[in-house]
């Protein structure tokens, strides 16, 4: 889909996948928290990928970098942004499906950009970590192979584990007490899934962009072990969803930037990870992960928010109130809200520090 300044672009709506389809042992030991990747026998090179690509890992428009190894021996990149000496709390942020963490959270639009940037100037240490199979987290070894070859080695079990341990890190390593957990779209049912299997005891929990029971979660057991997504099929799945009639570009970059310098710098951050796979055309590996289980949200029994833009065509209304209600906190310490004017990637939008605004005014309350 082309972009312009006057913000035309073509009226057909390519069908778009739904980017939300498709505890034991949580000592987590880390590798590296100097910014840059280890050398030796931890991490060979850059890229995990058998092109063997090296990646800028220290590109200064990235986060801090951080290598944990999980309890089955995986290395799982985290991400940090902290802009005060001594911060008294941290946030967790967990992506949603098909993009890593840099490319939704921290985008190199500019300085002052992405979520990770907004947390940080609140005096939050901020922390995303890169889920397997995203970003420069270290692959699974059966997307070395076609997606037909196997069957989905990833599972929202698996993830919950990843994010426990990380959990535990930033409370035994990093000294945080108080810790909150900020989930994208597929990341509400990441914390579904970390409160079925243990007890966070996060601060508070937001849930953005997620829904319950009606949207169909999980990939086909059977097969295939991931599908390529190419840049085409992101910059359409975001951008159907502005609504007809609105100048793309106002709606996206507001008075700062075009849509496309938006939307590029994103892409950027997504094929510049090892999820890329081809370039002709740009094509990055989309993970699919099984659900199990339900993971009902009654396990989440902190301080919750439930928030939704107002135009997200992926996530209805009805399935953020039903998500909503579904939360097993008390009723006076969970709410919902709703932003009007942005799409499911409202987090990169003109609006987004209003959502941001209303996520860090509700940790503020507890």
């Amino acid at each position: 889909m082309r972009m312009s300044r006057d913000g035309e672009r073509s009226t057909e709506r390519t069908p778009r996948r739904a980017f939300l389809a498709g505890t034991a042992g949580i000592g987590a030991t880390a590798l590296n928290t100097t910014g840059t990747v280890l050398a030796g026998d931890d991490y060979e090179g850059g890229s995990d990928h058998e092109s063997g690509r090296t990646l800028p890992t220290d590109a200064p428009w990235k986060p801090t970098a951080h290598d944990l190894r999980m309890d089955d021996g995986h290395r799982l990149r985290v991400w940090e942004r902290t802009a005060v000496e001594d911060p008294d709390e941290a946030v967790i942020f967990v992506h949603g499906m098909t993009y890593g963490a840099v490319s939704m959270f921290d985008p190199p639009v500019d300085e002052e950009f992405g979520w990770l940037q907004y947390a940080a100037a609140q005096g939050q240490a901020a922390f995303a970590p890169d889920m397997r199979g995203y970003g420069e987290t270290e692959l699974p070894p059966e997307y070395g192979e076609p997606p037909e070859a196997n069957t989905p080695p990833l599972s929202f079990e698996r993830e919950a584990r990843d994010i426990l341990q990380l959990t535990q890190w930033l409370r035994e390593e990093r000294g945080f007490d108080r810790i909150h957990y900020v989930g994208l779209s597929g990341g509400t049912w990441r914390g579904r899934a970390v409160y079925a299997l243990g007890d966070p005891d996060y601060a508070t929990v937001t849930l953005a962009g997620g829904s319950f029971d009606t949207l169909e979660v999980g990939a086909d057991p059977e097969g295939p072990a991931y599908l390529p997504h190419t840049r085409e099929e992101f910059e359409a799945a975001w951008l159907a969803e502005v609504p007809d009639g609105a100048t793309v570009d106002w709606w996206v970059g507001g008075p700062e930037y075009t849509a496309e310098e938006v939307v590029g710098a994103t892409w950027r951050a997504i094929f510049d990870s090892n999820q890329a796979i081809g370039t002709d055309p740009q094509t990055i590996i989309n993970p699919l992960v099984l659900q199990r289980q339900q993971y009902h949200p009654r396990h989440i029994d902190d301080p919750t928010l439930v928030i939704r833009a107002s135009s997200d065509e992926t996530i209805s209304r009805e399935g953020a109130l039903n998500l909503y209600d579904a939360v097993g906190s008390v009723d006076h310490h969970k709410r919902y809200v709703e932003i009007a004017g942005g799409t499911h990637f409202i987090f990169l939008e003109r609006k987004r520090e209003e959502f941001f605004d209303a996520v860090r005014h509700f940790q503020t309350r507890y």
